[in-house]
């Protein structure tokens, strides 16, 4: 695992050091922070980053370095330049060939500032300048830790001879351990960090360069101005404080300039995410969109990949997307305090544009039919963003404090192509029913869509005493370790917590993997769909206020992931036998709990799917003795 040791370090900044009088510059991946890696035993380490950038094409590598944190008792180190990373077997082992040179080379010792440590380096100046082509090129460095000798123990630097550094650039960490992974892995994705490799470039680089990476498919409002999300690249040497853009709509051209508040900083390996303002379009459609930088700050932008196209649909109006996320947790989980601080800032945070549903296993607030049959096998706190893969619910896929934060707002940022509005009422004056109306609106037309609705019902404002309402606490021992995060508070709780108030409780899971015939195999753009559904809660004994009560309505999606969700809290009372009385029902179908159609419900439980005079749909549970 990567061990981070200090947070700075004077090796080079993320993009690449000042053009020197002599036309050089270095180039990096690595940022100022840095952490040793290993895989604890005696074998065979690459480890390589990859430049492929149009602004270097054409630039000449002229030296190459590397920072490791092994200095001694390791073997045959070099340092490479290859097109390919290829394996070759070499008497009993296979090792990597390059295919443009290769330095073998004695490490050396040295010191960075802010650690007492030492370190090793691996550095050699190429006789001929290696010109970087469109086709890229990898610069690696190759090492071996030797076995240890008899009854004594690799070194902490042997266990661990690589250094790394924090990186989220994909090209930034290819590795290959000869024992562990036999082949050549873009590792980036699992440590998200970078070699500590330092490539010196020889040429002439342009004052005003903007690469367009990408621009986002997008939905629009008609006849109103809106965004359109780029990725940019600034290689440049100056730093970006405005671009000039044209693009072309429906055969139309038009010319914008964004002035950004602050300059976005020169930089060769990270990308910059902006919103590009669109002039409105009067009618609706689908359209394709056209977009060229062609000015840097007012002057002519060099960069060469300036241009990018993506499709744009113009919509009656923009349906708004709230993401929701399911937290699996319980009192008895001491790690699971972090997910309750996450659900409650996200609430202070997001409010109405977040749904959030806690499912509590093994203690007081369980729910009938808890959704996992393999408890052990999620792993406590887990969550779901949309029911997208598994993740910590307060640190979601990355190694940033609070990173679910980020990842619900990204995700409130992605517009889908469907709105779902939900009604709650109590359909009795004793409150033991509630009776839900859901309505989903789609922006396409769409055969055999095999869309559902689910439903779950949460309430808020949970406690009680006893055992399982006590919340077990870990972050009680880490003083010190949180400092200055939201889980800081934690570290102030006792390890046994009661008097918690829990909320987002889900009470109810029946509706939770969707209602068959709520949508419509066939579906049609802007046409909304109806329909409804009932809790009978008259014996539920988790729920205790139902005044914080209320009903999550979302649309799933043919693969069991979320398009779009809504809330409501259960408020009112509804007519005496549906939302409105004067709308009759016109025909029926019903199905069995697997989702199959029956011609004649018999004995059990099953859905009925009620289409009404009004083009909506109803669905409810009948049980058949």
């Amino acid at each position: 695992m990567l061990k981070k040791l200090i947070a700075s370090c004077f090796i080079a900044t993320a993009a690449f050091s000042a053009v020197a009088d002599d036309g050089t510059f270095v180039f990096s991946y690595a940022g100022d922070d840095y952490g040793y890696w290993g895989k604890g035993k005696a074998e065979i380490y690459d480890a390589a980053i990859r430049i492929q950038d149009p602004s270097l094409v054409g630039k000449k590598i002229i030296a190459l370095r590397a920072v490791l944190n092994a200095y001694e008792d390791i073997e045959d180190t070099s340092i490479w330049l290859s097109k390919e990373l290829t394996l070759e077997k070499v008497g009993s082992v296979k090792v990597t060939v390059p295919d443009v040179c290769s330095f073998d080379v004695t490490p050396e010792k040295i010191s960075l500032p802010g650690s007492d440590d030492s370190y090793g380096q691996l550095s050699a100046t190429l006789s001929e300048p290696y010109v970087i082509t469109e086709e890229g090129i990898y610069v690696g460095y190759s090492l071996t830790v030797p076995a240890a000798e008899k009854g004594k123990p690799l070194s902490n630097k042997q266990q661990n001879p690589l250094l790394l550094s924090s990186c989220s650039n994909p090209n930034s960490l290819y590795l290959r351990a000869s024992k562990d992974f036999l082949k050549w892995m873009a590792y980036n994705s699992k440590l998200n960090a970078a070699a500590m490799i330092y490539v010196t470039l020889e040429g002439e680089i342009p004052e005003y360069s903007v690469g367009l990476t990408s621009l986002a498919s997008a939905y629009a409002p008609v006849d109103k101005e809106f965004n359109i999300h780029a990725v940019i690249t600034t290689p440049g040497a100056k730093d970006v404080s405005s671009i000039g853009y044209t693009y072309t709509i429906g055969g139309n051209s038009f010319d914008r300039t964004l002035e950004f508040d602050t300059p976005i900083a020169s930089d060769f390996i990270n990308s910059t995410s902006v919103d590009l303002p669109i002039s409105p379009v009067a009618e609706l459609g689908e359209y394709s969109l056209d977009l060229t930088i062609n000015k840097v700050n007012g002057m002519d932008n060099a960069n060469s990949k300036s241009s990018a196209s993506c499709e744009l649909t113009v919509l009656p109006f923009v349906p708004k997307h709230r993401p929701m996320l399911e937290e699996f947790t319980g009192t008895w989980c001491g790690w699971c305090t972090r997910g309750f601080i996450a659900l409650e800032k996200l609430n202070e945070l997001y409010g109405d544009d977040v749904v959030l549903a806690a499912y509590h296993d093994g203690d007081s607030m369980q729910a009938s039919g808890f959704p996992v049959d393999d408890v052990e096998s999620l792993g406590f706190p887990s969550s779901m963003l949309n029911r997208g893969p598994a993740m910590d619910p307060y640190y979601a896929n990355s190694n940033i404090d609070f990173g679910m934060k980020d990842a619900v707002k990204a995700s409130i940022d992605t517009t889908v192509p469907a709105d779902i509005q939900v009604r709650a009422l109590w359909g009795d004056e004793d409150k033991t029913v509630i009776k839900i109306q859901s309505t989903a609106t789609f922006f396409v037309d769409k055969q055999d869509a095999g869309y559902k609705v689910g439903y779950l019902l949460i309430n808020n404002g949970l406690r009680g005493s006893g055992t399982g309402w006590i919340q077990s606490n870990y972050y009680s021992s880490q003083a010190g370790q949180y400092d200055g995060t939201d889980l800081e508070i934690l570290t102030t709780w006792p390890s046994k917590v009661p008097g918690l108030v829990f909320n987002d409780v889900v009470v109810d899971t029946e509706g939770m993997m969707g209602v068959d015939g709520a949508v419509p195999s066939d579906i049609v753009y802007n046409q909304p769909y109806s329909s409804e559904f009932s809790y009978d809660i008259a014996s539920n004994d988790v729920i205790q206020d139902k005044d914080s009560l209320y009903v999550a309505a979302f649309i799933i999606n043919p693969n069991g992931t979320i398009l779009n969700s809504n809330k409501a809290k259960v408020d009112g009372f509804a007519a005496v036998n549906s939302f409105d009385a004067n709308v009759e029902e016109v025909s029926v179908e019903y199905f069995n709990l697997s989702g199959c159609r029956v011609a004649y419900p018999d004995q059990g439980v099953f859905v009925k799917v009620s289409k009404m005079s009004d083009g909506s749909r109803r669905t409810s549970k009948i049980i058949l003795p």
